[in-house]
């Protein structure tokens, strides 16, 4: 099965989860992984249990919030993390994701779209690498998905809080 249904595309990643990380604080079942706190940013880790295997990937989904000392009354940064269990990880399903975010997104950084034998290889070679900067101004965020030996399969969304803010720009501006 693909993670994109033809006549049910998702319009950003969050689309492509069942579960809505929208709503990662709504219930206390998330635990406080670590904290610490660097010059002027404390940062905090909160890690939560998916109630079921994300993409046939993701057991689990770390936010990592960060908060300016110096500037209490601006917009403090959170980025997601998930990290995939290796005994879920093959090759077929990270290049179904890889399609699916090029299927979202388009070109990448690096402007590659569809997986390619290039990207066969360095999966193979654990060296794999994708990522996609979105937004403009103010409200760029980022997407990331790696694979790498030392960390295995990995998907990041950096700057969560600027998605979640043009997401809803655009659906107060789909009401107009």
């Amino acid at each position: 099965m693909s993670l994109l249904d033809a006549t049910n595309k998702p319009n950003n990643i969050l689309e492509l989860f069942s579960y809505d990380l929208t709503k990662f604080f709504a219930d206390n079942d998330y635990n406080e992984i670590q904290s610490k706190d660097i010059e002027d940013v404390f940062m905090v880790e909160f890690e939560k249990r998916f109630p079921h295997v994300e993409l046939g990937l993701f057991e689990k989904v770390i936010f990592r919030m960060f908060n300016n000392k110096t500037n209490i009354n601006g917009s403090n940064h959170v980025n997601v993390t998930m990290a995939a269990n290796n005994r879920y990880v093959s090759n077929d399903k990270v290049k179904s994701l890889t399609n699916s975010l090029y299927n979202i997104y388009g070109f990448d950084d690096d402007g590659k779209g569809e997986w390619t034998d290039n990207d066969e290889k360095d999966f193979a070679a654990k060296d794999y690498e994708r990522q996609w900067t979105l937004g403009d101004g103010k409200r760029v965020y980022a997407i990331k998905l790696s694979y790498t030996e030392n960390r295995g399969l990995i998907l990041k969304i950096f700057f969560f809080n600027r998605l979640i803010e043009l997401l809803k720009d655009a659906e107060e501006q789909s009401y107009y």
